[in-house]
């Protein structure tokens, strides 16, 4: 049977009585000034329907059937309510008015948008004005103007302080914040292994969340640097859809498609559906990918105070290209072109592909208390293979001897199997009460997990076909016969035993906020417990325990209603995984972070500015022991980061929106049992990090609708990895210039991007004397390249 021919009916059907009528309810919703509200949900008889304006304020509720209804809308300084009965064919139109632009939080008047309010996964239940953090959000339309399709490309240009790590951006992304790796989030949840998760893709992406910092009081077991929470789609209560085509440089094709249902009479329970396919090639030889995405989710509303959410996301990527994409030089970076590779078409796919199962229930006991709980299980899986160049077997120059010309190489392969499992569960509960004049806000909760690794990287020790030079590649002379045939007749957990990890952690947190002098000043106390167990093959598969205590501490003042300052402490414990060489196991990493910083909203709250003073520590370092120990760790003693962060982000009229950042970071390492390390930057850094992206809409005449965008990226001083002492520079400054143009007219969005316009040589990479390799190495990152987005909505 045909599945997709069943299953599209069962969705579609209980909308069926809705689309045969014509009659429809339309509005504005502006604020005093009746300027437009656009996200804000209007709602029909108590949530049998849900809409939310657009760009324009405007709302639209399609083929509702006869009857009495009451119309309200989802903002406490919109009170108002208005009923009436709609007849057969029927066409009502109603405007709300917001009394006030503020939004209120507890006794305090706080301005806020989309950008100002974190999801729910994050716990806080608090604009981000008031939150004692840096924390940016990035949300869909951000996304969308920047026709950002995965999270390994550019993700973080919106972020002070952050960088995305070139790496193997097909299968999985790197991104460091303040100069360590950031922990990797989806819903909440810590989802980061040895291994995956693989990069997410946008089309199940609602919004981005970047928390600098520990944030113990929120996820333990996180990076100190910070994590990236992924938000995925899930139902919001309105029927809606959007199809999307993209075409761009490389070959690129892209087909989404979203789409949400009621599907039940009664409004309680909602389906949503997110596909995505894509095919790409590169600008490198025999380098591509191709991927999709299946991505069902259900809500259930229980009740007025109760909701059950389950969503499940299957991702698949093929691609080419691996390790062969770097480049390897003798006489400095760049020497070659940038579509240099050391791959060849005879070699398959690797092929990835991950399952993933969320699930959460929301509860509301009363005004004051809610109690969540949700569990999450991701397997991330891959197979294939990668031609690359061997360690050092580059010849530096002619050898009469041997034969062998200047810039010769041989190729190996090496073999990417990998299995990696996470299995968690949280509990956690948000209330407030009342000591006299002191009001506190609680948040308490359990985390658990337990996760499982396992790969196989094993390197064939034969040289795979002729010598290949760099200055004159030939390509397509290999045959399948050149390839030695790998047996994996055994499996995966026996074949990488000297790499399997089973790790499990159990972590109790609490936090108390009291406030004072009618909520304009706040003080946190909190603190986290955390219990981990791991085995390994290191300390001869024994298990070892560990245990820590990590406290947080913050004050908040509220100057005015958009204007606070704040100052933080905050310490992470992460266990960490790992064989060292010596054949033990590796210790685990302690943070401490220091910040104090300012936040401001100005234009009625449509645009917010943090500026943040750090200093964060981490000790026991993990770092590769390099070629010659492969899968064998070092650990380092200590390293400091300290900086200062500036981001701004929101609209400045109906016309501008804009966002800028700067970040000024010095990370490095101060304490190494190789005192040549002491000094040296931690990688991921760059000293000056600056971004921008500005948009200007036309909103009124024959061109609404019309608008123009404009951004660049920059970064100085960028940190070679591996660090080289005496070259702590890479030479080029990092910078691309990006410029876009989009039309939307009702339903239809049509977008243009050019992005690196300059066609600017841009490549990160590493000297000579890096693990001792005894020549440049670099990747390449896009020349200039275009993307045309065709969007419909329904």
């Amino acid at each position: 049977m045909n599945k997709n021919r069943f299953l599209f009916p069962v969705l579609l059907f209980p909308t069926i009585m809705w689309a045969q009528s014509t009659s429809q309810i339309t509005g504005k919703v502006v604020n005093s000034q009746k300027e437009p509200l656009s996200e804000v949900k209007v709602i029909l008889n108590n949530g049998e329907a849900e809409v939310y304006t657009d760009d324009n304020g405007f709302y639209q509720f399609k083929g509702v059937p006869a009857g009495n209804y009451i119309l309200k809308v989802d903002d406490p300084d919109i009170k108002k309510t208005y009923s009436f009965t709609l007849k057969e064919n029927d066409s009502i139109a109603y405007d709300f008015v917001q009394i006030s632009n503020t939004y209120q939080i507890v006794a305090v008047n706080v301005t806020a948008n989309r950008k100002t309010i974190p999801s729910s996964t994050l716990r806080l239940g608090e604009n981000l004005l008031v939150t004692p953090q840096n924390i940016q959000v990035i949300d869909q339309r951000l996304l969308s103007d920047q026709q950002i399709l995965t999270t390994a490309e550019g993700l973080s240009r919106n972020v002070s302080g952050v960088r995305t790590i070139t790496h193997q951006e097909e299968g999985s992304v790197g991104i460091a914040v303040r100069g360590f790796s950031a922990s990797n989030l989806r819903n909440g949840m810590d989802v980061s292994g040895s291994f995956g998760p693989l990069r997410e893709d946008m089309s199940f992406v609602d919004r981005v969340e970047f928390v600098k910092g520990p944030a113990g009081f929120m996820m333990g077991n996180t990076q100190p640097g910070g994590f990236y929470n992924i938000v995925t789609k899930k139902p919001v209560g309105r029927e809606k859809g959007n199809v999307q085509l993209t075409l761009g440089s490389f070959n690129l094709y892209r087909a989404t498609a979203d789409v949400e249902k009621k599907l039940s009479k009664d409004g309680k329970f909602w389906g949503r559906l997110n596909l995505m396919g894509t095919k790409s090639g590169s600008f490198q030889q025999y380098v591509e990918h191709e991927q999709y995405v299946i991505n069902p989710s259900f809500k259930y509303v229980a009740s007025e105070n109760t909701n059950v959410t389950l969503e499940y996301i299957l991702s698949q990527n093929n691609f080419q290209g691996g390790f062969a994409k770097y480049v390897y030089g003798i006489d400095g970076f760049k020497e070659l072109k940038r579509s240099f590779t050391f791959s060849d078409p005879i070699i398959d796919p690797t092929r990835s592909w991950e399952h993933n199962v969320y699930g959460t229930i929301n509860h509301n006991f009363n005004d004051n208390w809610l109690i969540t709980g949700q569990f999450g299980y991701i397997r991330s899986q891959m197979q294939g293979e990668s031609l690359y160049a061997k360690y050092n077997s580059i010849t530096l120059a002619d050898n009469p001897v041997t034969g062998r010309k200047r810039g010769d190489v041989d190729r190996g392969i090496s073999i990417n199997d990998a299995l990696n499992t996470s299995m968690i569960g949280q509990v956690f509960t948000r209330g407030k009460f009342s000591t006299g004049n002191i009001n506190h806000n609680i948040l308490a909760g359990i985390d658990m997990g337990k996760k499982s690794y396992v790969a196989d990287w094993s390197v064939l020790p034969q040289n795979i076909g002729p010598v290949f030079n760099i200055y004159n590649p030939v390509y397509g002379h290999l045959r399948k016969s050149d390839i030695p045939e790998y047996d994996r007749s055994k499996s995966l957990r026996e074949r990488g035993a000297n790499y399997l990890t089973d790790y499990s952690y159990t972590s109790f947190h609490l936090q108390d906020e009291a406030r004072f002098l009618e909520d304009k000043l706040r003080v946190a106390a909190g603190f986290r417990y955390t219990s981990t167990s791991k085995t390994s093959a290191a300390d001869k598969g024994a298990e070892i325990k560990n245990t820590a205590v990590t406290p947080r501490v913050s004050i908040t003042g509220l100057l005015t209603p958009t204007f606070t300052v704040y100052g933080l402490y905050d310490e992470t414990f992460q266990e960490q995984t790992g064989k060292l060489i010596n054949g033990s196991s590796a210790d685990p990493s302690f943070g401490k972070n220091t910040e104090v910083g300012v936040k401001k909203t100005w234009f009625n709250g449509q645009l917010m500015t943090n500026l943040t003073f750090y200093h964060l520590t981490k000790t026991n370092m993990l770092t590769s022991a390099g070629i010659d120990f492969p899968g064998l760790f070092e650990q380092s003693g200590k390293s400091v980061s300290k900086g200062i962060e500036f981001d701004l982000n929101g609209n400045i009229s109906k016309n501008w929106s804009i966002l800028f950042n700067y970040a000024y970071t010095d990370a490095k390492v101060t304490e190494d049992n190789d005192p040549k390390k002491i000094g040296g930057m931690l990688y991921g850094t760059a000293k000056h990090i600056s971004n921008a992206w500005i948009k200007y809409t036309i909103a009124k005449g024959d061109l609404e609708g019309l608008g123009f965008s404009f951004g660049y990226e920059y970064q100085a001083k960028r940190a070679a990895w591996p660090v080289v002492l005496d070259h702590p520079y890479l030479p080029d400054d990092y910078f691309t210039l990006d410029v876009g143009v989009s039309y939307k007219r009702d339903n239809y969005q049509l977008s243009f991007l050019v992005n690196n316009l300059t066609d600017r040589y841009n490549y990160v990479g590493f000297y000579p004397g890096a693990w001792a390799y005894t020549h440049y190495g670099w990747r390449a990152t896009n020349p200039v390249n275009f993307r045309l987005n065709l969007s419909y909505s329904f």
